[in-house]
């Protein structure tokens, strides 16, 4: 139960004093080299993230506090690991933490540290990582959890080709591009669940107020977009093939207005123009299947104003021969009206 605004600044000050408190000797034991118990002040600063008490905007502040601190670890045991510690016994260390948001939060700063000192095990780290993270059910908690593994993943997820046809994936045990892309997709459907079930947390009379919170965290879910479309090695087949068909899955099967209108206006700003090109009946064939309370005039309308930027630009190649857009958008929209 979230507390009113007013104890908001209070419940802030006494979390962000016992974090600072926490932070402080975990650094002294660090500085000490008694890595142990730096590692169970760590968990207790991180206990703080906890909380049910506070509003997203709140809890905002007390996440990126507590990953500011989180960074002295990082480097800590980067430091560790390259003078010989045994990464893999921590890696299995930290699965003991007592509760499991400051557990998982250890895991994933114990296995990307692990990941950028040993590349071999890669590909398995990241997919344990991302599913050992359905442990949190809670949506805000949930949410930031995964949040912290997309920004400490972002520099090393691999971005280079598959493995040719006929190759054993487990002979490339550093990954490749399809490897990023199945774990920022899990990561990104586990993050439009959770989002999606914060509207039903609380009582009906708070409704607006959840909606409010909810437009303010919908970016955390669509950094995974923006994630994808940074990766090198996402090219229009692949995109075509695997990225779009994955995030339209989710936004037509979640049945949330709000998130779906928010997912589609994501896909048309964050992927290239030549990408939906390639796309266009793909994705005008999702928007007849969206929740009958989301504007899919708008969609449409954002969608051809993209294209037509496109298609004017001076410095670009124009709309291909081979894609006659009146015919798609004729035949899909018809679809769409119905």
């Amino acid at each position: 139960m979230v507390s009113p605004m007013d104890d908001q600044d209070k419940l802030l000050d006494e979390a962000m004093g016992a974090v600072r408190g926490q932070a402080f000797q975990m650094k002294r034991c660090l500085d000490k080299g008694r890595l142990m118990d730096g590692l169970k002040h760590a968990s207790n600063m991180l206990g703080e993230l906890r909380t049910s008490l506070l509003s997203p905007k709140t809890y905002y502040e007390l996440y990126m506090c507590i990953c500011d601190e989180l960074r002295h670890l990082e480097m800590y045991l980067i430091d560790e690991f390259q003078k010989g510690q045994r990464v893999a016994d921590l890696y299995e260390l930290v699965q003991y933490a007592g509760n499991i948001v400051p557990r998982l939060y250890l895991l994933i700063t114990v296995g990307l540290v692990y990941i950028k000192t040993n590349e071999t095990c890669k590909r398995d780290i990241l997919k344990d990582l991302v599913e050992m993270c359905r442990g949190v059910q809670h949506p805000l908690r949930g949410l930031f959890l995964r949040n912290y593994l997309l920004q400490c993943s972002r520099n090393i997820l691999p971005d280079i080709d598959d493995p040719p046809a006929g190759h054993n994936p487990e002979e490339y045990p550093s990954g490749s591009i399809s490897d990023s892309v199945d774990f920022i997709l899990m990561n990104f459907a586990e993050m439009n669940k959770l989002w999606v079930r914060m509207q039903h947390q609380g009582h009906s009379r708070d409704k607006e107020k959840r909606e409010r919170e909810r437009q303010e965290l919908r970016i955390l879910v669509g950094t995974n977009l923006v994630r994808l479309s940074q990766l090198e090695f996402v090219d229009v087949q692949r995109y075509k093939r695997m990225v779009l068909p994955g995030i339209l899955e989710q936004a037509v099967s979640c049945r949330d207005p709000l998130s779906q209108e928010y997912l589609m206006e994501c896909i048309i700003q964050v992927f290239p123009d030549e990408f939906h090109l390639q796309t266009l009946s793909a994705f005008l064939k999702a928007c007849a299947e969206l929740h009958a309370e989301v504007n899919v005039k708008n969609i449409i309308i954002s969608l051809i104003d993209r294209l037509a930027n496109f298609a004017h630009r001076e410095d670009g190649t124009g709309i291909p021969d081979d894609i006659k857009l009146f015919e798609i958008f004729s035949e899909q929209v018809s679809q769409v009206i119905k």
